[in-house]
């Protein structure tokens, strides 16, 4: 459904065309209306406009002018313009301003009606062609590297992607690997001669790293790279000429051509880009139930190494026994606790925190130790957000954070769970609270400006300026809050204030427009009878004692 705007100094005109014209049946679900331009703008500045119906002729700014700035504020925006002077200069400046049409006075209803439905079935035209097949998958190959790091870095994170989910994302991304496919994972850490590097060059290097990786093992592998979150290669390796179960010699054979050429890739990168990497192999494992397995494993081996040495290599890590202990990964798994908080996605926080104890409750062995581990981290989540927010741990008496081995979360599961459900509430009342308070203080800003500024330029833009927000947001909250929009309180306050002059005093009505607001005698006297179904003088004469 869309939108359209009707403008015209003339509100019979306005009134006509809105109201007596079948829009509906073209597909417009909302007509606006405004009588100049400058309110024209106004409203272009908060709706989503696709189409404007326009006088040529208006006082202050003329339909070509206006729809030059509306091109500045919404460039898809089609203009259709009405002109009651069938002057050739006017059709070619509607064409030099790209103007969809210029239609002469009076306008026919099925002549306009038929411009309208052509400008609309170009604006389709247009969206058709942005979210064609065609430049989908153009646009999708042009960041094809990016999406394919991403969705590894969700995994490698422990993100969970439902199986058929990752099947059609995989086949997507034209990735050549399979579920339960095996795989092994490379893991490359730069080290001594690439730390002299800014961020830009490094980011040069890491490419032609992956180059001279996929050059090297390209023969017989295929590689998927990303960089993790700390800063290394990752790569999930794939053979390309054995892509099921394989025997134990095919196994000592391939584990060997990994290792022939993890070395030639180490010697590569010190003879052409000057400088050392150390490179960790796993063993093989089936795509994706082992690879977070894999990957916090392999994260452990390299942790235990030295950084900035010259490079080690080390193959075939073992996962280890099931007993080990392992972190939770419902706590890792993006996006983290302490990021929905800070979003105010409180239903996304509690739902977060139930996969957390759900896990937690599936733990057989060093279940203290995990349950310290989720309350320190819901008392960092929750102590990060309040400080994001610009407030201070001390004047949150209510809150209960853990700071020691005796607090009452630790005892069990169960107290922890409660624990945290009401640290999480605390914080999202505290949240609300906050918001509704600045919201109506935003409220008061705005209502004293347009009180101190009426007879000035109280626009949408220069309140927004004032209050140091989006024009945008500034007129949702003010709706939200007010119940009237930010246009209508200005209408009420002009109309309220000329009605007040008009009955209770003697100054000229070119002086009382001016004072309301409105540097036009002549549109004041207008949307004043629109406003009180009388003119100035008539109202003037009606309060006379």
């Amino acid at each position: 459904m869309y939108e359209l705007l009707i403008v015209d100094d003339e509100s019979f005109v306005v009134e006509n065309l809105a109201n007596t014209y079948d829009w509906e049946q073209l597909g417009i679900e909302t007509v606006h209306t405004a009588f100049s331009a400058s309110e024209a703008l106004e409203l272009l500045e908060i709706h989503n406009i696709p189409i404007v119906i326009s006088d040529i002729r208006m006082p202050e700014m003329d339909g070509l002018e206006m729809i030059d700035r509306i091109k500045s504020i919404s460039p898809k925006t089609k203009c259709v313009l009405l002109s009651g002077y069938s002057d050739f200069k006017y059709a070619q400046q509607a064409i030099t301003s790209h103007a969809e049409a210029y239609l002469l006075k009076p306008v026919k209803e099925d002549e306009l009606l038929s411009t309208v439905r052509s400008v609309i079935a170009k604006i389709e035209l247009e969206w058709n062609e942005i979210v064609s097949q065609q430049r989908t998958l153009y646009t999708l190959n042009e960041h094809l590297p990016l999406l394919r790091g991403a969705l590894l870095n969700d995994l490698l994170q422990g993100k969970y992607i439902p199986l058929p989910t990752l099947s059609k994302k995989l086949d997507m991304l034209n990735l050549q690997i399979g579920l339960d496919q095996l795989f092994a994972m490379m893991f490359i850490r730069l080290e001594q001669g690439f730390d002299r590097y800014d961020d830009y060059s490094l980011s040069l290097l890491e490419y032609g790293i992956v180059n001279i990786s996929e050059e090297i093992f390209g023969k017989q592998f295929e590689l998927w790279p990303c960089k993790d979150v700390n800063d290394n290669l990752v790569f999930v390796i794939t053979n390309k000429i054995r892509a099921g179960e394989m025997s134990n010699d095919e196994d000592k054979l391939t584990i060997k051509i990994l290792e022939k050429c993890s070395l030639q890739l180490q010697e590569s990168v010190t003879a052409y880009l000057q400088g050392g990497i150390s490179v960790l192999i796993s063993e093989w494992g089936k795509f994706p139930e082992d690879l977070y397995s894999f990957y916090q494993k392999s994260m452990s081996v390299i942790r235990n190494h030295p950084d900035n040495v010259q490079g080690f290599f080390i193959n075939s890590i073992q996962t280890g026994s099931k007993e080990e202990v392992q972190p939770l990964r419902s706590i890792h798994e993006p996006p983290l606790l302490w990021n929905l908080l800070e979003a105010g996605r409180w239903e996304a926080a509690d739902r977060k925190f139930d996969r957390i104890v759900e896990e937690l409750r599936g733990k057989k062995g060093y279940l203290h130790d995990y349950i310290y581990e989720v309350a320190m981290m819901v008392s960092f989540s929750v102590s990060h957000t309040i400080h994001k927010q610009g407030g201070l741990l001390q004047h949150m008496t209510e809150l209960n954070l853990v700071t020691g081995v005796e607090h009452e979360a630790l005892r069990s599961v169960t107290g922890l769970e409660k624990w945290g459900r009401n640290t999480i509430q605390v914080l999202k009342n505290r949240t609300i609270n906050e918001a509704k308070n600045s919201q109506r203080s935003i409220i008061q800003k705005i209502n004293q400006y347009v009180q101190m500024n009426l007879e000035h330029d109280v626009s949408l833009q220069s309140i927004a300026e004032h209050v140091y927000l989006h024009p945008v947001y500034v007129s949702k909250i003010y709706k939200l809050e007010a119940g009237e929009g930010i246009s209508e309180y200005i209408y009420r306050l002009r109309m309220e204030k000329a009605a007040h002059l008009l009955a209770e005093t003697n100054e000229k009505i070119n002086e009382i427009s001016r004072k309301s607001g409105y540097q036009n005698p002549s549109h004041f006297s207008r949307v004043f009878k629109k406003y009180f179904a009388m003119t100035p003088d008539e109202f003037r004469e009606q309060h006379i004692d």
